[in-house]
């Protein structure tokens, strides 16, 4: 069998990839971060859940976050673009004690502090290196690099695939593609001075404004910043004929909420586009490959669980890596169906709750302030990031889901009126 140079090639330098590495260096296996950009870089996803400070406690990194004065975050609240409707989500009314708080982050510098960590770890970091093939042989990957030195090629036991969605070399394990639930989405955004903030620690919250098959979110980034996107369908888009920024604007002019928050705001960049990303890999692990966050797939970005699903799974692919390196084995097909069982556990909890969101019916239950059974701290618990459910938890959930269901066909709570301009054409629910 060949030798070789690293225990472990972690390709990405994003929270999953970080994250990683540090756990990685906890187990004192020898950790390379292939990452292609420089940092800092722009990067949307800003929004922090609590359930991920757990992880950024264990990997050391959380006092770091603490003193770089990132925005905390106690909430999130919740709009119809019609101004006729509002919610409140507070973290410390959740069931689940421990999650009153967490941080927005502007990702340049959350991003930076993470990768960081990782090198003062003792991970060997190289960002704008650019991998471009992975060929396996007799156990051992080779690696091989693009970067301003040249091409190179080293060789690893393990990789831990954290690139995103990026396509840049080949895996068998991210060919197939799990049936998308939802349609196609895009997302237009860009950096804002002037948003309008609510008074106190609200003014932390992310905000969502609701429109009928859409959304915009409001992420206060610091003093004067604030990240705001739009998300509506790819179809809506095509419809509409018009540039990215035109159709952002359109849609704040038709909302009353909207023109109420962000009537005086000026963009600070130019805006971008994100299209088509709702997806999810088949099969996330290999023999000695791991596939970890958007690596592995994507929803949406309602409820903000990019950054958390990444570093959670990075802690648990490292957990399965750490275990069969000290065995001198592989993964067994057990332990790769075991990982993705996992993932997607926890990403099809929040699933059902963008399903929930994105329907008119279900999102009036949603909205609704009094729902008995304490139904409202166990949605409050799995928005804070909690997908592992208690039965607790469990069954109020479900009830949560069932309730959902029958205000489809009978009216349980009060039905939402929504006006404004549609993103796309109305449909039965409405």
């Amino acid at each position: 069998m060949e030798s070789w140079e690293y225990d472990v090639a972690i390709v990405g330098g994003g929270p999953g990839g970080s994250t990683a590495a540090a756990y990685a260096r906890q187990h004192n296996l020898r950790v390379l971060v292939l990452e292609k950009e420089k940092f800092p870089r722009f990067h949307i996803g800003e929004s922090l859940l609590p359930m991920g400070n757990a992880l950024l406690r264990e990997t050391g990194v959380w006092p770091k976050l603490e003193a770089a004065g990132f925005v905390r975050k106690y909430g999130a609240a919740f709009f119809l673009a019609n101004g006729r409707a509002e919610t409140e989500i507070q973290f410390d009314q959740s069931l689940i004690p421990g999650l009153d708080y967490t941080f927005q982050v502007e990702r340049a510098k959350f991003d930076a502090i993470l990768l960081d960590h990782a090198r003062e770890l003792g991970a060997e970091v190289r960002c704008e290196t650019t991998v471009r093939a992975v060929d396996t042989a007799d156990g051992v990957h080779h690696v091989h690099l693009e970067s301003a030195a040249g091409a190179q090629t080293v060789t690893a036991r393990w990789v831990l695939d954290a690139s995103g969605r990026e396509t840049l070399f080949t895996l068998d394990q991210k060919r197939a593609l799990d049936p998308s639930p939802f349609p196609k989405r895009v997302a237009i955004y860009n950096h804002f001075h002037g948003v309008v903030r609510a008074p106190g620690r609200a003014g932390g919250h992310t905000v969502a404004v609701r429109l009928d098959h859409g959304w915009f979110w409001m992420i206060p980034l610091d003093d004067e910043k604030t990240s705001v996107g739009l998300v509506t369908t790819v179809e809506a888009m095509r419809a509409a004929a018009l540039r990215p920024e035109e159709f952002f604007a359109r849609a704040v002019a038709g909302s009353a909420k909207l023109r109420e928050l962000l009537g005086d705001a000026q963009p600070l960049l130019p805006f971008r586009v994100t299209s088509d990303y709702s997806y999810f890999r088949q099969k996330l692990a290999a023999e000695r490959v791991v596939l970890v966050g958007d690596a592995a797939g994507f929803f949406d970005p309602i409820f903000s669980s990019g950054v958390y699903m990444s570093m959670f799974s990075g802690k648990l692919a490292v957990g399965l890596v750490a275990r069969a390196h000290a065995a001198d084995r592989g993964l067994t097909p057990a332990e790769q169906r075991s990982y993705t069982a996992a993932v997607k556990r926890s990403a099809g909890i929040f699933q059902k709750l963008i399903t929930v969101f994105y329907d008119n019916s279900s999102f009036a239950v949603f909205m609704c302030p009094e729902v008995r059974w304490g139904i409202r701290r166990a949605i409050t618990s799995i928005v804070a990031g909690h997908a592992r459910f208690t039965w607790g938890l469990w069954w109020r959930f479900q009830m949560f889901l069932l309730i959902c269901r029958l205000q489809r066909r009978f009216r349980l709570v009060p039905r939402l009126e929504f006006e404004g301009p549609a993103l796309e054409p109305t449909t039965a629910n409405s």
